[in-house]
């Protein structure tokens, strides 16, 4: 549950995110750790940006991960709206 969830103030969004930097190093044959020692980057937080435990992205680390990757962050973040969607 995101720290955001209960905050009345903002919007209801009916979609989530789906983080797919798992399926990139997958398809580059690269592993969490290995990415974690090109990188700099914690290996518990690769493994978070990997099984989508984040609640809030870190610019400097998708910037890094599309630069070692080669990818967009299109390639390692996406919107998926809900299949139901909810008219306002």
């Amino acid at each position: 549950m995101s720290k955001f969830e209960n905050d009345n103030k903002l919007i209801k969004v009916n979609g989530d995110i789906k983080f797919k930097l798992l399926d990139v190093l997958k398809a580059n044959n690269i592993t969490r750790y290995k990415l974690s020692k090109m990188t700099g980057i914690r290996y518990d937080t690769i493994c978070n940006y990997c099984s989508g435990k984040v609640s809030l992205l870190n610019k400097e680390y998708l910037k890094i991960f599309c630069s070692v990757l080669n990818c967009q962050v299109s390639d390692i973040i996406e919107y998926v709206p809900n299949k139901k969607r909810k008219h306002l």
